[in-house]
């Protein structure tokens, strides 16, 4: 079996890309597979105009990758890579990296792209390699096929909820206020009033959820951030802000992945109606991650075995 390497800045509570990166590793290692977390730096595309200044920031973000703690969460089986990198040139490994990573900045050999939100949200570019593996987070991420490249038939949805901080243990009785949120939706006109409300950016998962168990309702500007579903765990209104030209059904296809939330204010009270079902698919999905993660490493190993013998094929032919 090979080893998998997850290239991943550290761990923060408040990023829930990042904390799938580090549950990633976890779930392979807890598969009794072998994964390493491997420090994220910045790779920038560079030309002969702007050549000094992009080698100059690569070996500044190693040197900060070398000589700076990476924080990891003590509750997760997640080993830092210790390793050569010239190691990951071989076929006994697979790098994963998330789709904001321009290129391949470790020239491995076997790359998987493990696709947390749209390529380009984030960067406003995309710049992958060929012969990758492309695996979406779920049907919210739109199909993206990339020359040369292949987009897999599942998706790796790994879901990890403080839910012992995120429920209606201590909630007001009498709810006022609203809390809110921007985040990646940043930029979108406010809908809301803002006074009384309170900007949860930035705040601990202890201090939100103390919010939310005391505010009326939640907005959020961010069209897929998991804090839609803690509020609404915790027993307040919760509101997606719709983006421009998006619909319902192009927000979230699957009418499940909706419920307690409400997208758009018009929808509030059919939201509060399935709040109730909401701690039992989040529950599922916790579950399901451990299974997921199995098809993920099967489907892997599948690949890059075919990869390696098409590559053989044509490099051998006739």
């Amino acid at each position: 079996m090979r080893k998998f390497l997850i290239f991943s800045p550290p761990y923060n509570e408040k990023q829930g890309g990042v904390i799938c990166l580090h549950k990633l590793a976890h779930l392979i290692n807890e598969s009794g597979n072998e994964a390493y977390l491997f420090p994220a730096f910045e790779n920038l595309e560079f030309n002969r105009k702007n050549l000094l200044i992009p080698t100059l920031k690569f070996c500044r973000d190693l040197y900060r990758m070398a000589f700076q703690n990476f924080k990891t969460n003590k509750h997760l089986n997640t080993p830092i890579f210790k390793g050569r990198i010239s190691d990951l040139k071989s076929d006994e490994w697979i790098v994963v990296y998330y789709e904001q990573v321009f290129g391949n900045p470790l020239n491995a050999r076997n790359v998987v792209r493990w696709l947390l939100h749209q390529p380009g949200f984030h960067t406003g570019q995309v710049y992958y390699g060929f012969n990758e593996l492309h695996v979406r987070f779920n049907e919210a991420t739109r199909p993206f096929l990339y020359p040369n490249s292949m987009q897999a038939n599942f998706f790796l949805p790994i879901i990890h909820y403080p839910l012992e901080l995120y429920n209606k243990n201590g909630t007001a009785e009498q709810r006022t206020g609203t809390a809110y949120c921007l985040r990646k939706g940043k930029g979108k006109p406010i809908q809301h009033d803002l006074n009384d409300s309170i900007l949860i950016d930035r705040l601990s998962h202890e201090r939100v959820s103390k919010i939310f168990k005391r505010v009326k309702t939640f907005v959020s500007y961010d069209s897929y951030t998991a804090y839609s579903r803690l509020a609404s765990l915790c027993g307040a209104e919760s509101i997606v802000i719709p983006d421009e030209g998006v619909s319902e059904e192009q927000w979230y296809p699957n009418p499940e992945d909706r419920l307690g939330v409400a997208y758009g204010f018009e929808n509030i009270e059919r939201a509060q109606k399935t709040s109730a079902l909401l701690l039992a698919k989040i529950e599922k999905e916790q579950n399901e991650s451990a299974h997921s993660v199995g098809v993920f490493i099967d489907a892997c190993e599948e690949f890059f075995e075919r990869e390696r013998y098409n590559i053989f094929r044509k490099k051998h032919a006739r």
